[in-house]
Protein backbone atom coordinates (compact mmCIF):
# COMPACT_ATOMS: atom_id res chain seq x y z
CA UNK A 1 0.00 0.00 0.00
CA UNK A 2 1.28 3.45 -0.88
CA UNK A 3 1.68 5.95 1.94
CA UNK A 4 -1.03 8.65 1.59
CA UNK A 5 1.65 11.32 1.23
CA UNK A 6 3.60 9.63 -1.57
CA UNK A 7 1.85 9.00 -4.87
CA UNK A 8 3.84 6.59 -7.05
CA UNK A 9 2.69 5.66 -10.55
CA UNK A 10 4.51 3.55 -13.10
CA UNK A 11 3.56 3.63 -16.79
CA UNK A 12 4.94 2.34 -20.06
CA UNK A 13 4.54 4.45 -23.21
CA UNK A 14 4.99 3.29 -26.81
CA UNK A 15 7.51 5.99 -27.71
CA UNK A 16 11.18 6.79 -27.13
CA UNK A 17 12.18 8.71 -23.97
CA UNK A 18 13.07 11.82 -25.99
CA UNK A 19 9.55 11.91 -27.45
CA UNK A 20 7.73 11.29 -24.15
CA UNK A 21 9.93 13.82 -22.35
CA UNK A 22 9.31 16.37 -25.10
CA UNK A 23 5.54 16.15 -24.58
CA UNK A 24 6.07 17.79 -21.14
CA UNK A 25 8.13 20.71 -22.49
CA UNK A 26 5.99 23.02 -24.64
CA UNK A 27 2.55 24.62 -24.10
CA UNK A 28 1.08 23.39 -27.40
CA UNK A 29 2.16 19.83 -26.63
CA UNK A 30 1.08 19.82 -22.97
CA UNK A 31 -2.28 21.34 -23.92
CA UNK A 32 -2.97 18.33 -26.14
CA UNK A 33 -3.10 15.88 -23.22
CA UNK A 34 -3.03 17.55 -19.78
CA UNK A 35 -5.99 17.17 -17.47
CA UNK A 36 -8.13 14.37 -16.14
CA UNK A 37 -11.47 13.33 -17.63
CA UNK A 38 -13.61 16.26 -18.85
CA UNK A 39 -10.85 18.84 -18.19
CA UNK A 40 -8.68 20.68 -20.69
CA UNK A 41 -6.28 23.59 -20.44
CA UNK A 42 -7.72 27.00 -21.24
CA UNK A 43 -4.27 28.50 -20.81
CA UNK A 44 -0.85 26.92 -20.52
CA UNK A 45 2.24 28.97 -19.66
CA UNK A 46 5.59 27.17 -19.54
CA UNK A 47 9.07 28.58 -18.97
CA UNK A 48 10.83 25.24 -19.44
CA UNK A 49 14.16 25.72 -17.66
CA UNK A 50 15.39 25.13 -14.11
CA UNK A 51 13.93 27.97 -12.06
CA UNK A 52 11.28 28.65 -14.72
CA UNK A 53 7.62 28.68 -13.79
CA UNK A 54 4.58 26.97 -15.21
CA UNK A 55 0.93 27.94 -14.77
CA UNK A 56 -2.16 26.19 -16.15
CA UNK A 57 -5.83 27.13 -16.13
CA UNK A 58 -7.63 23.78 -16.11
CA UNK A 59 -11.37 23.84 -16.94
CA UNK A 60 -14.28 21.43 -17.28
CA UNK A 61 -17.97 22.15 -17.90
CA UNK A 62 -18.54 22.26 -14.12
CA UNK A 63 -15.28 23.55 -12.63
CA UNK A 64 -12.07 25.41 -13.20
CA UNK A 65 -8.76 25.37 -11.35
CA UNK A 66 -5.46 27.23 -11.50
CA UNK A 67 -2.34 25.19 -10.84
CA UNK A 68 1.31 26.07 -11.17
CA UNK A 69 4.82 25.61 -9.96
CA UNK A 70 8.52 25.93 -10.65
CA UNK A 71 10.83 23.60 -12.57
CA UNK A 72 13.65 22.41 -10.32
CA UNK A 73 15.42 19.82 -12.45
CA UNK A 74 15.35 19.20 -16.19
CA UNK A 75 17.54 16.41 -17.57
CA UNK A 76 16.30 15.77 -21.12
CA UNK A 77 15.09 12.21 -21.73
CA UNK A 78 15.90 11.25 -18.11
CA UNK A 79 14.32 13.34 -15.37
CA UNK A 80 11.93 16.18 -14.71
CA UNK A 81 11.18 17.62 -11.27
CA UNK A 82 8.87 20.52 -10.46
CA UNK A 83 6.83 21.98 -7.66
CA UNK A 84 3.08 21.62 -7.97
CA UNK A 85 0.90 24.21 -6.28
CA UNK A 86 -2.87 23.92 -6.18
CA UNK A 87 -3.75 27.01 -4.09
CA UNK A 88 -7.49 26.41 -4.09
CA UNK A 89 -6.99 23.26 -1.99
CA UNK A 90 -3.77 24.14 -0.17
CA UNK A 91 -1.72 21.52 -2.00
CA UNK A 92 2.00 22.30 -2.29
CA UNK A 93 3.87 19.29 -3.51
CA UNK A 94 6.80 18.08 -5.57
CA UNK A 95 6.45 15.98 -8.73
CA UNK A 96 9.36 13.90 -9.97
CA UNK A 97 9.35 12.05 -13.30
CA UNK A 98 11.98 9.51 -14.33
CA UNK A 99 12.09 8.49 -18.01
CA UNK A 100 13.91 5.28 -18.99
CA UNK A 101 14.15 3.39 -22.26
CA UNK A 102 12.42 0.04 -21.98
CA UNK A 103 11.97 -2.22 -24.95
CA UNK A 104 10.57 -0.17 -27.82
CA UNK A 105 9.22 2.50 -25.48
CA UNK A 106 9.63 4.44 -22.26
CA UNK A 107 9.07 3.53 -18.64
CA UNK A 108 7.80 6.59 -16.75
CA UNK A 109 8.11 6.55 -12.99
CA UNK A 110 5.99 9.28 -11.43
CA UNK A 111 6.27 10.44 -7.79
CA UNK A 112 4.32 13.21 -6.08
CA UNK A 113 4.72 14.12 -2.42
CA UNK A 114 3.29 16.76 -0.12
CA UNK A 115 -0.44 16.05 0.20
CA UNK A 116 -2.12 17.74 3.17
CA UNK A 117 -4.42 14.73 3.73
CA UNK A 118 -5.60 11.43 2.28
CA UNK A 119 -8.49 13.03 0.36
CA UNK A 120 -6.03 15.12 -1.67
CA UNK A 121 -3.85 12.06 -2.22
CA UNK A 122 -6.88 10.12 -3.53
CA UNK A 123 -8.00 13.00 -5.75
CA UNK A 124 -4.56 13.46 -7.28
CA UNK A 125 -4.16 9.71 -7.78
CA UNK A 126 -7.37 9.64 -9.82
CA UNK A 127 -6.45 12.81 -11.69
CA UNK A 128 -2.93 11.72 -12.60
CA UNK A 129 -4.05 8.20 -13.53
CA UNK A 130 -6.61 9.64 -15.95
CA UNK A 131 -4.17 12.25 -17.29
CA UNK A 132 -1.45 9.67 -17.96
CA UNK A 133 -4.05 7.50 -19.72
CA UNK A 134 -4.86 10.45 -22.00
CA UNK A 135 -1.12 10.90 -22.67
CA UNK A 136 -0.80 7.20 -23.46
CA UNK A 137 -3.77 7.35 -25.82
CA UNK A 138 -2.32 10.41 -27.57
CA UNK A 139 1.02 8.64 -28.08
CA UNK A 140 -0.74 5.57 -29.48
CA UNK A 141 -2.75 7.75 -31.86
CA UNK A 142 0.39 9.55 -33.01
CA UNK A 143 1.80 6.07 -33.75
CA UNK A 144 -1.27 5.33 -35.89
CA UNK A 145 -3.08 3.08 -33.38
CA UNK A 146 -5.51 3.61 -30.55
CA UNK A 147 -8.25 6.17 -30.34
CA UNK A 148 -8.19 9.88 -29.75
CA UNK A 149 -9.29 10.37 -26.18
CA UNK A 150 -12.66 12.17 -26.06
CA UNK A 151 -11.48 15.06 -23.88
CA UNK A 152 -8.61 16.42 -25.95
CA UNK A 153 -8.75 20.22 -25.83
CA UNK A 154 -9.52 22.42 -28.81
CA UNK A 155 -6.55 23.29 -31.00
CA UNK A 156 -5.05 26.74 -30.65
CA UNK A 157 -2.12 27.69 -32.81
CA UNK A 158 0.12 24.73 -33.48
CA UNK A 159 -0.27 22.47 -36.47
CA UNK A 160 0.18 19.48 -34.11
CA UNK A 161 -2.87 20.57 -32.12
CA UNK A 162 -4.80 21.22 -35.34
CA UNK A 163 -3.93 17.73 -36.62
CA UNK A 164 -5.05 16.19 -33.33
CA UNK A 165 -8.36 18.01 -33.43
CA UNK A 166 -8.98 16.97 -37.03
CA UNK A 167 -8.26 13.36 -36.04
CA UNK A 168 -10.67 13.70 -33.14
CA UNK A 169 -13.38 15.17 -35.39
CA UNK A 170 -13.01 12.28 -37.83
CA UNK A 171 -13.06 9.80 -34.94
CA UNK A 172 -16.24 11.33 -33.51
CA UNK A 173 -17.92 11.25 -36.92
CA UNK A 174 -16.96 7.58 -37.38
CA UNK A 175 -18.32 6.75 -33.93
CA UNK A 176 -21.65 8.44 -34.75
CA UNK A 177 -21.93 6.63 -38.09
CA UNK A 178 -21.14 3.27 -36.51
CA UNK A 179 -23.44 3.75 -33.51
Amino acid sequence: MTHPNLLALDRHFAAAPAFVFGLWSHPALVSAWWGPDAFHLRSCEIDFRPGGNWRFHMVSPQREHWIGGTYHQIAPEERLMFSYRFPEFGVQSIVSLAFAAEGQGTRLRFLQTGFPNEDHFTGHKGGWTATLSILEDLILKLNGIGSVYPTLPPAKVSSVAEDLMEARRRHDEDMKRNA
